[in-house]
């Protein structure tokens, strides 16, 4: 049984004629004719009562045109929904998150949703130290972090959406440091430093390193939390500083500040990582999103 033949079938009965049948199917009337006498012969009985003057179904024919019309509508619908997921419009995209404070940078993410209401999205929690391995073994799809995260785009991690964000020292409105203009290097490592990472053993993480592997100096203490809430906490409770992109403060607790460091002169690459070996099509969908937004 084809398709096709199931199409000039529900034409003819609707028309009751096949030479309607073969104009509407852009084919020839003999051509109706004999797909549905094929039909006829593999179902066991006949659809249409040939023995008048026109064209007519019988019981079996009429209550099989009820059922293929539904057929053929359900097949049309497998059809739109499944190339809708392979278009990445339909579908499900993980997002890997490392705290609320990421919201700042999740523009691209509410534009997509938007635009493509058939994506069901997730959100799974991001260990900072893994998170290559977490995009290898697709906990997720793709997420916002820094480039130096992912050892460069090592691995097959690939980025979109690259961009250069200023560092700033976050604090709580009542440090000591609030009231200066600028944070010299000194002035951030006479205070605990709070990064949202845990180091490798005899390592230290990416951020310390970068900040004060050429001045010789160390925080006089460094506290480890695994995500940015926990450092969203400790700054509400004016435990400690945490240097960060300037541009997540509007999403910091109200009574965290920030102040330049070094007048702005350590920035930090940011980006969207995902791994170029995973074939979702949602989320080929969001990478051309984030670029269109870019661009």
């Amino acid at each position: 049984m084809k398709t096709s033949q199931l199409e000039y079938f529900v034409s003819a009965a609707k028309h009751l004629s096949f030479t309607r049948a073969a104009k509407e199917c852009f084919t020839v009337q003999s051509s109706v004719s004999q797909q549905i006498t094929l039909l006829e012969s593999e179902l066991g009985f006949a659809l249409f009562d040939r023995s008048g003057k026109g064209l007519s179904l019988t019981p079996a024919g009429e209550r099989y045109y009820a059922d293929t019309v539904r057929l053929l509508a359900q097949l049309e619908e497998n059809r739109r929904a499944a190339a809708q997921i392979a278009e990445g419009m339909n579908g499900h995209l993980t997002i890997g998150l490392s705290g609320a404070n990421q919201s700042a940078c999740m523009g691209p993410l509410k534009h997509f949703s938007l635009e493509n209401p058939g994506v069901s999205i997730s959100f799974r929690d991001v260990s900072t130290e893994k998170q290559v391995a977490e995009l290898k073994a697709k906990d997720y799809d793709i997420l916002y972090t820094a480039v130096f995260n992912m050892h460069g785009e090592s691995d097959g991690i690939a980025f979109c959406g690259k961009t250069n964000a200023v560092l700033a020292v976050f604090m709580n409105a009542d440090h000591p440091l609030a009231l200066k203009e600028d944070i010299s290097l000194e002035e951030l490592a006479s205070w605990p430093n709070i990064y949202a990472a845990i180091p490798e053993k005899g390592k230290p993480v990416a951020t310390e390193q970068d900040l004060f592997a050429a001045s010789g100096l160390q925080p006089v203490r460094k506290i480890y939390v695994h995500n940015h809430n926990i450092t969203n906490l400790l700054l509400d409770l004016n435990m400690g500083i945490a240097v960060a992109p300037a541009l997540l403060l509007e999403s910091m607790p109200k009574n965290v500040i920030c102040r330049p460091l070094e007048h702005g002169r350590f920035t930090i690459e940011m980006g969207w990582a995902y791994d170029q070996d995973n074939r979702n099509p949602a989320l080929r969908q969001f990478r051309s999103c984030i670029e269109a937004l870019q661009s």
